[in-house]
């Protein structure tokens, strides 16, 4: 005969059984099933996200240290020692299902975790497009519009190097004063009801992994910190900055990011204008022909051309296995969250940089030739 008990223990046992699986159903279905964007645009884009994002930015301010880290340390040394004490613990019949039991619970903690993710921030990925809400048009990006756009962003580098020789660039921390307020100008000029505040950039103990795999930057998509690779040359700070400021806008496509944070860099004083340039110029350069490509570098003046040489310095000193390794996992990661161009989505910046009225309004009078 079953005691009370007994009984008790076989109810909680079924219902843990049934939320653990409900958890792990609901991570699947959210993964795998199609969202309308619309849909996400306005209830979660619009509503759900930004209250969220002030509340958690509100209490991470509070914290100097990054919360990241501390998740990501503390999470391993749990997961690690629930698994070696429940092991060590396990008598060798009782063995086979103790390991069928961890896996199981660490499938459950990966769809909560995962869920949590999609909360506080991964369902951005599954808004509409940026180009959709600025007049993007395809018949307006050709060969021609994008010599003259490259050339005039090199006449643009090389004057406003001129006017920045004698400025002190912002150290990480400066950032949020200093280019801040352009920050949420652009935010509303598109169309954001509720933009974000800037934060201040954090350092990360993963910076000697960022290092060794040539990350400038990411969001947490937990804690909504930014966390910048210290590394990072003066001049790049603003543009690296600004553009995981617009991940925290709710720009999680690495196109739109890259437009956003060019926008806000050219919002900001001629030192911030120069960082946007900086980072423009090389993706420019890359979508043409090598002949035109040879004789627009030419017109570089020797001061943007030095700070290229530092920049591939510092770029040099990445690990070639590390970097392609990283490189692979974070095409993984966008493709699983829906960006199907992967990796290859952070060029696409130049599509929107020609393709919208926004981006060519940004365009400076060329003061050079085109042949």
């Amino acid at each position: 005969m079953i005691s009370a008990r007994e009984r008790r223990a076989a109810s909680l046992f079924r219902r843990s059984l049934s939320w653990q699986l409900g958890v792990v159903v609901a991570a699947l279905a959210m993964a795998l099933l199609p969202m309308p964007r619309g849909m996400v645009e306005v209830v979660y884009a619009g509503g759900f996200y930004p209250l969220v994002r002030d509340i958690i930015t509100a209490v991470s301010r509070l914290v100097d240290l990054a919360l990241f880290d501390v998740l990501l340390v503390a999470g391993s040394f749990l997961v690690v020692s629930w698994w070696v004490w429940r092991l060590s613990a396990a008598s060798g019949g009782s063995r086979r299902a103790t390991v069928a039991g961890l896996f199981a619970g660490t499938l459950v903690a990966a769809a909560a975790l995962y869920l949590v993710f999609l909360a506080t921030w991964g369902l951005n990925y599954r808004r509409e497009a940026l180009a959709s809400r600025l007049e993007y048009d395809a018949a307006a990006i050709n060969a021609e519009r994008l010599e003259v756009l490259t050339a005039s962003a090199i006449s643009e580098l090389n004057r406003l190097f001129d006017t920045t020789t004698d400025l002190r660039w912002p150290q990480l921390d400066d950032l949020p004063e200093r280019l801040g307020p352009a920050f949420e100008r652009v935010q509303r000029q598109l169309g954001g009801v509720r933009p974000a505040s800037s934060v201040r950039p954090r350092r990360s103990l993963l910076t000697p992994y960022f290092r060794r795999a040539g990350i400038d930057g990411m969001i947490d998509p937990f804690f909504l910190q930014v966390l910048v690779n210290d590394t990072v040359l003066p001049f790049e700070r603003p543009f690296v900055t600004a553009h995981e400021w617009a991940h925290l806008a709710g720009f999680a496509h690495e196109a739109e990011a890259n437009f956003v944070g060019w926008l806000v860099c050219l919002d900001g004083d001629q030192a911030m204008q120069y960082s946007g340039w900086m980072f423009l110029v090389p993706r420019l350069l890359g979508a043409l022909p090598e002949e035109v490509q040879r004789w627009l570098e030419a017109q570089l003046a020797d001061g943007p051309r030095a700070d290229y040489a530092a920049l591939r310095a510092r770029l040099s000193r990445v690990v070639p296995v590390v970097q392609q390794s990283a490189r692979r996992l974070n095409d993984q990661y966008l493709r699983a969250n829906r960006v199907t161009s992967g990796v290859a989505s952070y060029g696409e910046v130049v599509q929107l940089v020609l393709g919208t009225k926004l981006g060519r309004s940004q365009w400076p009078a060329s003061s050079l030739a085109v042949p």
